[in-house]
């Protein structure tokens, strides 16, 4: 977008943009890309908060949108 068009797009928010872009792509050097499926720990602790996120009736993780 040109400047003219009013666009509060600044150059540190394209650079945000691009590290998160390369932050997910498998093939860039610098990162290995996320993570496919689930990589926690395995432990008791760490399967029942897995599964508390992933609960939607679980009102600690419920998203901040109107209910």
């Amino acid at each position: 977008m040109s400047s003219d068009q009013g666009s509060s797009f600044t150059a540190a928010d394209q650079t945000a943009n691009d590290n998160k872009s390369n932050q997910c792509n498998p093939n860039n050097a610098e990162y290995s890309g996320h993570q496919l499926g689930y990589t926690g720990t395995g432990d008791k602790a760490d399967l029942d908060n897995h599964a508390n996120q992933l609960n939607p009736n679980n009102s600690n993780y419920q998203s901040g949108g109107s209910k």
